[in-house]
């Protein structure tokens, strides 16, 4: 099994070489690709591959197309929200424009398509291609779904509404890249499974995201405290608390949500949500989720390297930011 720090170091490689051409949308497509990122979704597809007997050098391309999609999805989401910053870097809009952050987005999704065809197993089989070219583009589909959810959400909330946007946003790149490592794997059988991992891992992603954006220490997470709360999100965290909450407290919470409350008022309404014990009862939430994904990854091979796809499922769960 390849190190992380080599195989990363490996996967940012050939992305540099892949947006190395002398044109300004070039340089605006590599910003927030080299301004930092977990890498989560290349380490995924490299550990599934790696679990069920690849070697993790043959998939760098397919690690590198759901980098190159994921980053297309920020700068397009950055433009739609007029963010300001990215990874701590101005967003691509904010350094280069508009049209040309729209232009970048859009080189970006078609090179997550373009290296496919540098993908060894791929080149071997065209079964294994052809599924992967296919779930590219369902999984980037489900995706525009989910942010069509996100910026057009119904006026009541509901769970159901939650999980199925963040099935389709958060959900569908994991999914993409679990299945990506099975079908270079060749390993058609396992599909479901992959499917299963990558969904539930999103969710548990998006679920610990919700909760810091809403109780997070503002001093890790770099966010105001109750973020969330005073963008105003739709988040389920923030649903249970209102669920949960007496008419006086409901009112106290709804007087700063998606208002322009001070810090104060802020920092008072999370201390009562706090003190419904709604950061519990979010953590057995993502338990049930948690064993889910641990669930699939047994069906996904062995050894070292299915060892570390359970690290990083248990990682995300003890995530501060």
């Amino acid at each position: 099994m390849i190190k992380q720090e080599v195989l990363l170091k490996r996967v940012d490689e050939y992305l540099k070489d892949t947006l190395s051409k002398n044109f300004e949308v070039y340089r605006a497509s590599a910003h927030l690709v080299f301004a930092g990122g977990k890498r989560l979704r290349p380490l995924m597809v490299a550990r599934v591959y790696e679990a069920l007997g690849g070697d993790a050098v043959d998939i760098i391309p397919a690690a590198a197309s759901v980098e190159l999609v994921h980053n297309f999805t920020l700068i397009h989401d950055d433009i739609m929200d007029n963010d300001d910053f990215r990874r701590g870097v101005p967003t691509v809009h904010k350094v280069f424009g508009e049209p040309v952050a729209i232009l970048a987005g859009d080189l970006l999704f078609a090179m997550g398509y373009k290296v496919l065809d540098d993908v060894k197993p791929f080149k071997d089989d065209e079964r294994k291609f052809h599924k992967s070219v296919t779930a590219l583009s369902k999984y980037v589909i489900d995706l525009c779904e989910g942010q069509n959810m996100d910026i057009k959400p119904p006026a009541q909330f509901s769970e159901d509404f939650y999980y199925e946007l963040i099935k389709k946003k958060t959900s569908s790149l994991f999914i993409l890249s679990a299945l990506y490592g099975v079908y270079a794997a060749g390993r058609f059988d396992l599909e479901e499974y992959a499917i299963k991992f990558g969904e539930n891992f999103g969710i548990i992603f998006q679920l610990t995201d919700d909760l810091l954006g809403l109780v997070g220490d503002p001093s890790v997470t770099k966010k105001p405290v109750g973020s969330d709360l005073r963008e105003g999100k739709s988040t389920l965290p923030i649903f249970l608390a209102l669920k949960k909450a007496d008419e006086e407290l409901k009112n106290k919470i709804l007087q700063v949500y998606g208002k322009k409350a001070d810090e104060k008022e802020i920092n008072e309404a999370v201390e009562m949500i706090r003190n419904l014990g709604i950061e519990e009862d979010v953590k057995k939430i993502i338990k049930g989720y948690l064993d889910n994904a641990l669930s699939a990854i047994g069906h996904l091979g062995s050894g070292d390297a299915n060892s570390e796809l359970v690290k990083m499922v248990n990682s995300l769960v003890e995530r501060q930011r």
